[in-house]
């Protein structure tokens, strides 16, 4: 039909869902979607579509054909990925998608654990998904694989102006530990009751892995080559250059066989791999797919988007320190556990606020000192990476709808933390 480059795409999904809220399920629906992606270009013009109903299939092509010549020309646009590739093969457990009762219980365990920790209302979400996708390309491309995961999230509160929250992500129900996770929820709540209002200033702050996870999703965003070339990066011309401490280095590692951001190939069929990103501090790279590889006279790393290139799992090395060890070395500080509406003020130069949530303790000459509300983190991405004062030695997966690429992180320390007053 005259395009120049083309990659197909059929995705099954079977996805679950349970909502409880006040301790009782609340919700429960399951859907089925079977969608084919359309990537097209011709003659620089770009398209992308879906469909779910195959008896379109046609009219949608003919419709987008003729779309391409409204469309303005990309002059960046490099081609797709030449191929053909082998790929790995990935080992997954598909019982997912036969489960009901099983995801029930999960969700009493997780109920029924936050309660007996002293929370008086618990709610949350649980997620199960079993997905099969298959790819083609005009490049030689073709390949297929299947995932699956079950994702929890549950939050407890207290009849005292406290909550505590926590998340859990799995490629499979075997490795899921609701239990863990409400009791963990409803520790984090009744350790907050009666908080106080927090202080401003400058203070050394121990993250938890949940709210270092949303720092780290920006990390791993402002290293793709495209967000770079888009002006949405703080991290442009910073290759070489010292972006965070010497204790950091960061990987995106599309084959983490624990992750639920894992698959063999890109959306251009190049074989995902792990990247280093940051060493020791040091800006090494950006994520790439065909098009950015070209521009920047180097080669696709497999992280091909539909949009521009995209991490697919974020991880920080793991230091020696314990959680109880970090806040050993706080004089004066907080120990924050979760955190909502990260926003930015500059892409390009970093500065955000967030706004931490649920649990958060004041540190006193290295031992919790009672729970405080009503701050604001108000700082630039770069000076937090470059104040890590020591990294924690115990990753967690953390995806949720604040952290939408999985990132794996240990409870972090960083110095001299910008803390303002929260707007009611």
């Amino acid at each position: 039909m005259g395009a120049d480059d083309v990659i197909c795409t059929m995705a099954r999904d079977d996805t679950r869902q349970i909502r409880f809220a006040n301790n009782s399920i609340t919700a429960s629906k399951s859907w089925m979607s079977n969608d084919i992606g359309i990537y097209l270009v011709r003659d620089k013009r770009i398209l992308a579509t879906e469909v779910s109903d195959p008896a379109l299939l046609d009219k949608t092509l003919d419709d987008i054909i003729k779309r391409t010549s409204m469309m303005p020309q990309n002059p960046e646009y490099g081609g797709i990925a030449k191929g053909p590739h082998k790929y790995r093969k990935n080992v997954v457990d598909m019982s997912i998608a036969g489960m009901v009762e099983e995801l029930y219980d999960h969700v009493d365990a997780a109920i029924t654990a936050a309660q007996s920790a002293g929370a008086s209302r618990v709610a949350g979400v649980l997620y199960s998904s079993a997905s099969k996708v298959h790819m083609a390309t005009s490049g030689g491309n073709h390949g297929n694989y299947a995932s699956s995961s079950v994702e929890i999230s549950v939050r407890a509160m207290t009849a005292q102006d406290s909550s505590g929250h926590m998340v859990q992500s799995a490629t499979g129900p075997k490795r899921l530990k609701p239990g863990k996770i409400g009791q963990t929820a409803g520790e984090l709540a009744t350790d907050s009751i009666n908080p106080e209002i927090g202080r401003e200033g400058k203070f050394d702050v121990v993250f938890s892995p949940m709210i270092f996870s949303n720092i780290l999703d920006s990390v791993g965003s402002s290293c793709s080559a495209g967000a770079v070339d888009a002006g949405l990066s703080f991290l442009k011309d910073m290759i070489g250059k010292p972006v965070a401490s010497e204790h950091v280095t960061v990987f995106d590692d599309g084959t983490n066989p624990e992750s639920v951001g894992s698959m063999p190939f890109d959306e251009e069929g190049v074989p995902t791999r792990r990247n280093l990103l940051i060493e020791k501090g040091i800006l090494k790279g950006y994520l790439h797919n065909t098009s950015t590889a070209k521009r920047y006279n180097t080669v696709s790393t497999g992280n091909a988007g539909m949009v521009f290139p995209q991490p697919w799992t974020v991880c920080l090395e793991p230091g020696q320190d314990s959680r109880e060890g970090l806040i050993s070395k706080v004089d004066n500080g907080y120990y924050m556990t979760n955190t909502w509406y990260t926003r930015f003020q500059n892409y390009q130069t970093g500065d955000f606020s967030t706004i931490p949530r649920d649990a958060i303790f004041l540190i006193k000459n290295g031992k919790l000192d009672g729970p405080v509300k009503d701050i604001r983190i108000s700082e630039n991405m770069v000076n937090i990476m470059k104040n890590i004062k020591a990294v924690g030695n115990d990753p967690m997966q953390v995806h949720w709808w604040e952290v939408e690429t999985p990132v794996f992180s240990p409870h972090v320390l960083v110095e001299n933390v910008n803390i303002t007053k929260s707007t009611q």
